[in-house]
């Protein structure tokens, strides 16, 4: 059986505020390493989260309390120069555009738009080919469009409508057609007919019988090592929440179904979801944690950060990366301290009034030592 090893400590454990979303990991600060954005509701506010890498202390510092963000947010890259700034919705119809002036003490933003008032799913990436990042937004049980940023730096963004209903919730960008970036949701995905853009059709994705919930997260990438690209699916808000592998089929029919985690293995909320080579192998595994916010209790369930991973065999296996009491929200996988290993930094939506600190909020820090 592999082995993985992550040590846990806590990013932020103060608590405070409400409804923690627009969870980001980018280099902001230009340093090489990406640091960790998370903001929400309890008056409003955007921190971002730096580690020092020798002490492994982190320092959080304040973007704004000028407005509340909502659930979605993506690091964007408007200019093609590698420096990232942050795009996020509040609740309501405002998006914003943040930029890290000379470091990331300083931050300036701008109002982009409006659009739809629970911006759910945010994601970034080329999708014209020019260079420039564009950015996906997905509003819960509603619109799927697509913002452009102006050519000119201060200026709006256009948005361009894909479907104007979709239930649910669950977003991802994945190059499954083979031209350009296409976009992966729960309803189905939409391939970029001609590689920039502008012309998109719908593909079915889960089969009906499967009767997935309608929230869920969902990934892409070559999970089996087959060759070709895989979606990844959990159930995000429901007990006895699912895990799946979608395996491509005929572009006009519904994907293979392998299921890996079904309801009788009886895991809560999978409201995290990554795909990242956490031990260094050159193979993907499969990251998922439970969520708190009474999806949990702490009591009589305990929420568990997880990782699926395929062993010589071929056959999946899941192992426990932190039993704590401590649940995760929309966290994210990257290598934080520069040594080469991928690390997870997840955080609450709400806490557990019985959890792992206390019943307070908290951002988690599980440090990849091999």
């Amino acid at each position: 059986m592999k082995r993985f090893w992550f040590e846990h400590s806590f990013v932020d454990a103060e608590g405070g505020y409400d409804a923690w979303g627009a969870s980001v990991a980018a280099d902001f600060d230009g340093d090489g390493i990406p640091e960790y954005a998370t903001g929400g509701r309890g008056g409003g506010f955007f921190h971002v989260y730096d580690l020092e890498p020798q002490s492994l202390q982190w320092t959080r510092h304040v973007i704004t309390h000028d407005f509340n963000p909502c659930v979605g947010a993506a690091a964007v890259d408007v200019d093609g120069n590698g420096c990232c700034g942050l795009f996020c919705g509040e609740w309501g119809e405002r998006y914003f555009y943040l930029v890290p002036k000379g470091g990331i003490d300083r931050w300036e933003y701008q109002e982009v738009g409006r659009g739809p008032r629970y911006p759910h799913d945010i994601v970034s990436g080329d999708i014209d080919g020019d260079g420039r990042e564009e950015v996906i937004v997905r509003e819960k049980d509603g619109v799927l469009l697509v913002f452009r940023p102006p050519v000119k730096s201060g200026g709006p963004w256009n948005a361009l409508e894909i479907a104007n209903s979709l239930a649910g919730d669950g977003t991802c960008l994945a190059p499954l057609s083979g031209k350009g970036l296409d976009i992966v949701t729960n309803q189905g995905w939409f391939r970029n007919v001609k590689g920039d853009g502008t012309v998109w059709k719908w593909h079915p994705l889960i089969p009906k019988g499967l009767q997935w919930d309608r929230e869920t997260r969902i990934a892409a990438g070559d999970v089996d090592g087959d060759g070709r690209l895989e979606v990844v699916i959990t159930e995000s808000e429901i007990e006895q929440a699912r895990l799946a592998v979608l395996h491509p089929t005929a572009a006009n029919r519904a994907w293979e179904v392998e299921v890996l985690l079904d309801k009788a293995a009886d895991f809560k909320a999978f409201h995290s979801l990554q795909l990242a080579d956490l031990d260094g192998d050159g193979n993907l595994e499969i990251f998922t944690g439970e969520m708190e916010n009474g999806k949990t209790d702490g009591v009589t369930s305990r929420p568990r950060w997880l990782c699926l991973a395929r062993n010589k065999s071929g056959n999946w296996e899941t192992h426990v990366l932190l039993d704590k009491n401590l649940g995760t929200h929309c966290a994210v996988a990257a290598d934080f301290d520069g040594d080469g290993r991928i690390d997870l930094v997840g955080k609450v939506w709400r806490a557990n009034k019985v959890n792992g600190n206390s019943g307070r909020n908290h951002v988690d820090f599980l440090h990849n030592v091999g």
